[in-house]
């Protein structure tokens, strides 16, 4: 079709389609090309967009392919959906999802358990309990594919190991010390590996002694990622220490009794 000139209807380019462009264009040669429904130029080397492209559903950008314009959606910005797992699963990444944020805290390490020796008297508080190691990737995955979610229970011992495949782990927190221990020691916090950045947990406190009922105390648990160390107490009695309270958490060790147990783990997924 040839270039037309109407002094009423205005100009008129030659059509082709992507696939019938000129094959041996001279550099400046224009027309409207169907496929893409700009109007294209070549410039000596390549065929370049001369105009925009239709405008398309409303909200949508420009999106170069490196040689032409097209309409296209807006790609979404963020997170929008959030997976907790506070039990072992899997999780399974949409079709759609390329990239992730996961979030790994390993279970927190029991308190130590109090007692009294009888001669001579000394009284004896357990430590609290290490906090849950954590680690977070953010990065890319695999679209429609399963991957296995391990999360750290609740423990009267040392914590238990969370991970979301092998992007990110994070080991429990230790059980604290228990009597017949003087001073017994902390249990120390979890550790993160893997994943984009990684956090230790915090240590359990020592736990404290006394020649008088009621002087002893239990330790403080250790704070994971999120918190939630279980407080510790100087209390007469069999008083138990008080459980971590938050994902990952130390249980407090116990005044004179057993210590309290450590909070479970999470695995929280973004995507």
């Amino acid at each position: 079709m040839a270039l037309t000139l109407d002094g009423t209807l205005g100009e008129t380019l030659p059509t082709w389609t992507t696939a019938t462009r000129p094959a041996s264009p001279t550099t400046g040669l224009t027309g409207y090309n169907t496929t893409l429904n700009i109007r294209e130029v070549w410039n000596g080397s390549a065929w370049t967009a001369d105009s925009l492209p239709a405008a398309g559903t409303s909200g949508n950008v420009l999106k170069s392919d490196g040689t032409n314009w097209t309409s296209a959606a807006a790609a979404a910005g963020g997170f929008s959906n959030m997976t907790v797992f506070t039990s072992p699963g899997t999780f399974t990444t949409p079709a759609s999802t390329t990239q992730i944020k996961v979030t790994v805290v390993g279970g927190g390490g029991a308190g130590g358990t109090g007692g009294q020796f009888p001669s001579p008297t000394a009284f004896f508080g357990g430590a609290g309990g290490g906090g849950g190691g954590a680690a977070i990737y953010v990065g890319p995955v695999s679209s429609s594919t399963g991957y296995p979610v391990t999360v750290g229970a609740s423990s009267s011992g040392s914590g238990n190991t969370s991970s979301f495949g092998s992007l990110a782990s994070a080991t429990g927190g230790s059980a604290g010390g228990s009597f017949p221990s003087a001073n017994a020691p902390g249990g120390a916090g979890g550790a993160g590996s893997a994943g984009t950045l990684q956090f230790h947990g915090g240590s359990g406190s020592l736990s404290y002694t006394g020649t008088t009922n009621g002087m002893q105390g239990g330790g403080t648990g250790g704070s994971s990622y999120l918190g939630g160390g279980g407080y510790g107490q100087m209390l007469n009695g069999s008083t138990t220490g008080a459980s971590g309270t938050t994902y990952g958490g130390g249980g407090a060790g116990g005044a004179s009794s057993t210590g309290g147990s450590g909070a479970g783990g999470v695995v929280v997924v973004e995507y």
